[in-house]
């Protein structure tokens, strides 16, 4: 009788869980793009939602602003969601939006996103220069990701090719890989 029913509660959670990996994080907006000391500034999350109950953590790439996790059920259930913060200090931020279990119950919103923001100090524009192919604040370009790790991004970064969200399916007998920033397929050992 006792397993019949723990049968029963484990078959219950398990479609639950499915619809929870169906949220994907899919960019980091930042607005306005070159904010000042002080101003107030909307961080944007978009991505698809398909179950609201999944969690993100949000890094700000400032010591002064301590991550934050919710989960996005509690935060609306929609994406984009808004976010809104303002930066003390000058400098060159990465903002990042990761899929994170929060809690004991809530498992992590598929996918991570970031973007760059680089804050002037009050009273003065951030620098621009026509001769520059991009702007900080978009550093790497549509299919790639800045490299976890870069302290300032302003004085040099590297990019390399996202990851797919989700590993891809290499047929009977092939596993799939991932390294030193390649992903594939190689024949079963």
């Amino acid at each position: 009788m006792k397993c019949t029913a723990l049968l029963i509660a484990l078959a219950a959670l398990l479609p639950m869980h499915a619809a929870l990996a169906a949220t994907t994080l899919t960019g980091v907006t930042v607005s306005p793009a070159n904010p000042k000391v002080g101003e107030e500034v909307k961080i944007t999350v978009n991505g698809t939602v398909e179950s609201a109950n999944c969690g993100i953590r949000m890094e700000y790439g400032n010591p002064d602003m301590p991550r934050e996790e919710f989960v996005l059920a509690d935060k609306g259930g929609q994406l984009p969601l808004t976010i809104t913060k303002t930066f003390s200090k000058p400098g060159t931020y990465k903002i990042e939006a990761l899929g994170r279990k929060v809690g004991k119950l809530t498992f992590g919103c598929e996918g991570n996103a970031s973007t760059m923001v680089t804050v002037a100090a009050a009273g003065k524009a951030a620098a621009t220069s026509s001769a520059a192919p991009m702007p900080i604040a978009a550093a790497c370009p549509d299919g790639w990701d800045m490299i976890s790790g870069q302290k300032d991004p302003s004085k040099g970064f590297t990019c390399a090719p996202k990851k797919p969200a989700v590993k891809f399916d290499c047929g009977k007998g092939m596993a799939y890989f991932e390294k030193d920033g390649l992903i594939g397929c190689k024949k079963k050992k």
